[in-house]
């Protein structure tokens, strides 16, 4: 039997990992198409109403109110997120919906795969005219954030 020459052994391994980390650097290993974005990199949110891309459509948070709001008066917000609902299956689904009123949370709902729909009405009161903020998480495409003012 042979015995074991590790001279020999560390530089295999040397060699290996260096052709690894070329192949890594140099994009050889895998490449990126031109769909493939970092959905978890920033806040995304609809870049023009009139021209909506299918993710804009499918995870912006759609947020309607009564015209008609007092001040200190209680009025429901309804929220879905997507124009169409956003699917809720094991492998894509909205983890959580969060409203803001300026930089106060003002309610948090999460949701499990199990949840039939992306979708909720959060009661609110407002005592004067302010910015509305409403942020979802999908499990594969990051934050979305809509943002609306609401006037008194």
């Amino acid at each position: 039997m042979q015995g074991f020459d590790r001279r020999r052994f560390l530089k295999t391994i040397g060699v290996s990992t260096v052709t690894v980390g070329l192949a890594t650097a140099t994009g050889a290993l895998k490449s990126v198409s031109a769909d493939e974005v970092d959905w978890f990199q920033n806040v995304n949110r609809v870049k023009d109403p009139l021209n909506k891309t299918p993710k804009e459509e499918g995870h912006a948070p759609v947020v309607q109110w009564p015209i008609n709001i007092k001040n200190g008066e209680p009025f429901n917000m309804d929220i879905q997120i997507g124009e169409t609902l956003h699917p809720m299956t094991a492998g894509h689904y909205i983890q959580w919906i969060e409203v803001y009123n300026g930089i106060e949370l003002i309610s948090r709902i999460e949701f499990s795969p199990l949840c039939p729909q992306a979708r909720v009405t959060v009661p609110m009161v407002v005592k004067e005219s302010a910015t509305l903020r409403i942020m979802a998480r999908c499990n594969l495409h990051g934050i979305w954030e809509t943002v609306r003012k609401v006037s008194v």
